[in-house]
This record gives structure tokens, C-alpha cells and sequence, in this order.
């Protein structure tokens, strides 16, 4: 049986509307949010025509590639050829594979993903030292200023956290981002609460914050940045530095989804809460007091850096969420 995507909506179960459904075709689970599918039960992932095909025993599912904005793959026994692989990354889709643990562990990106990189690459090393500290700044105000909205928003008292984001200096040399997180972790979840720890908490925050560091590692190719060449973030193992850098203010977006599960739940497992996760990056968030969606919101951030040294004022409205 070959179904094609239109005819797909006829045979699923959508809970709202196809840009934030979960849809159960069968034997195919696949979740759709704006433009991001997740394969959690398909064998076979192939390329025909124009389309993602995916395979599961008799049952087909047809998907265009242009309806697609991020892939990702969460079944360790899926196959996917190489020529869907290179469709999608012609079309610069971001496609996240996760472990046996449901975590992502790698992400495919384009190597060039703009046609002026050189050029931007240059200008990128050239970045001067005065240029990153008065931009890390910037950086660590905006996320620990996305910090205290959380806390205010949750009615928690939020008077320790502004006094540190008012002491900010260049490259944070006093380290304020440090001793603001350690406040704000033990107000969200508890004075014996610890980010080292193994925990249901802190595997969905990594969860979230994995799927974040791929969506910013997309926008940084497809913009011409390299994402070795950061910021503030300096390791010889870490290839996503730069996404590192500017993924900071985006984080408590996450903590709030985290939060959220957390009081309303307090058994907080990866495999029925992932979706929601996933979903919050269909979300709309304000930059420079306009709302726009996370994807767009991400591209005029790195625009921003690229243009004038410069990042932008981000603000996540949490009734939004």
C-alpha cells in the first residue's frame, strides 16, 4: 500500500492541525510539527522523486522534501540511502539521529550551505578580541535576562539573579553567567538539584538542549559562519562552538518545558515527553520586539553577528508556551 502525504491526512489521527499533530499511520509513527518529522517507526528511508519515502513491512508513506524543515531519526533500526541524504542536504534540512536512548548523538550539515562563506569565513577569523567580549556580553545579559523573566513568570523571586545581570562585564570576566545558574537551578528545581547529576530532569534539558545546538549549527552553515570558530567556547573536540556560543539566550526555553513537565508530572520520561520538546521549536519568540518563528528568529540572530558584531534583544514570551 503506497499512500502519498495528502492522502496520508485521510488515514492518521491529528490532534490540532498538521503543523503541530502527531500522526499514527499503522505501523508508521511520525510526528510532524512546523516542517520537523520524527521517525520513531519506519525501516526502510529512501528518496523518490522529490519525496521522502519511508518503508515499514507493506505500508508506504510519502512526504515531500520541501514540506520538511528538520528530520529527526529516533529508531536505531532504520536504514536510510545515501541518496536521500544528499537531497536533503542540498536542501539544507537539518536531520538529527538519536541513540538506543532516544538522545540525539550526531546531526548531518551541509559543509557549504552559502555561496559567499569564504568571504564570511575571513571576516569570521578576523574577529577581533574587544569584538567577542562586548558580544559575550551581550550574549550573558540576554540569558540571564531570559532567566529572570522565567523566574518572574513562574512567581518566583527573581531579586539575586538581577543584581548579577546589572554586575555583567567583558567576556564576563567575573563570571556572573556561573553563580546566576547556580541561583536559577536551585530555584527551578530544588536546592539538591545539580545539572551534573544523572536524572530524569537533566536528560530532558539535554535532550532539548541537543535539538537547540543542531537547529543553531544549521542556521551558522547555512549562513557561511564556521562553527569552529567561536565566541567564548574553546575546546579542540568541540566542532559546534559557535552554536555553543550563541545557543545561551534560546536555553530557557527548554527549562520552562522542563519545568513545566516537572510540576505537572514528576515522572518525567523521555520517550512520552520528546514530543512536546520537539514542538517547542515551532514556537514563535520576539527579536527586536517582533515576533517571528524560532527558525527565523535564529537566522536574524546569526544575521546580526555577521552584519554588525551584534546580538540581538531576544525575548521568549512564556504564555506563549
Amino acid at each position: 500500500m503506497i499512500l502519498n502525504y495528502n492522502k496520508a491526512l485521510c488515514r492518521i489521527r491529528l490532534t490540532s492541525s498538521w503543523m503541530s499533530g502527531f500522526f499514527i499511520l499503522y505501523v508508521v509513527e511520525v510526528y510532524v510539527g512546523f516542517k520537523t518529522l520524527e521517525i520513531v517507526d519506519g525501516d526502510t528511508l529512501k528518496l523518490y522523486l522529490n519525496n521522502l519515502l519511508i518503508y515499514k513491512n507493506e505500508h508506504k508513506l510519502i512526504i515531500p522534501i520541501d514540506s520538511i524543515d528538520a528530520l529527526v531519526i529516533d529508531n536505531c533500526r532504520s536504514n536510510i540511502s545515501i541518496q536521500l541524504l544528499n537531497k536533503l542536504s542540498e536542501n539544507n534540512i537539518l536531520i538529527i539521529i538519536c541513540d538506543k536512548k532516544h538522545l540525539p548523538v550526531s546531526q548531518v550539515l551541509p559543509l557549504s550551505g552559502n555561496y559567499n562563506s569564504l568571504k564570511i569565513i575571513q571576516n569570521q577569523i578576523k574577529w577581533t578580541n574587544q569584538e567577542k567580549g562586548f558580544i559575550w556580553k551581550q550574549i550573558i545579559n540576554e540569558k540571564i535576562k531570559n532567566q529572570i523573566e522565567l523566574l518572574n513568570f513562574l512567581n518566583i523571586d527573581i531579586d539575586e539573579l538581577k543584581i548579577l545581570k546589572n554586575q555583567i562585564e567583558f567576556f564576563d570576566i567575573s563570571n556572573r553567567e556561573g553563580h546566576a545558574s547556580k541561583i536559577y537551578w536551585h530555584k527551578l528545581f530544588g536546592k539538591d538539584f545539580n545539572r551534573n547529576d544523572e536524572n530524569d530532569i537533566n536528560i530532558l534539558l539535554n535532550y532539548g538542549y541537543a535539538i537547540l545546538l543542531s537547529y543553531l549549527s544549521r542556521s551558522i552553515v547555512k549562513k557561511g559562519l564556521d562553527n569552529r570558530i567561536s565566541i567564548f567556547h574553546k575546546s579542540f573536540n568541540n566542532h559546534f562552538a559557535l552554536a555553543c556560543d550563541l545557543m545561551e539566550p534560546f536555553r530557557p526555553m527548554v527549562d520552562y518545558l522542563v519545568h513545566k513537565f516537572y510540576l505537572e508530572n514528576k515522572c518525567l520520561l523521555l520517550t512520552t515527553l520528546k514530543d512536546e520538546i520537539i514542538k517547542l521549536f515551532t514556537k514563535k519568540i520576539k527579536i527586536n520586539d517582533q515576533f517571528d518563528y524560532f527558525n527565523n528568529a535564529i537566522d536574524k540572530t546569526i544575521d546580526s553577528v555577521i552584519k554588525n558584531m551584534n546580538i540581538p534583544n531576544i525575548h521568549i514570551d512564556y504564555d506563549k508556551f
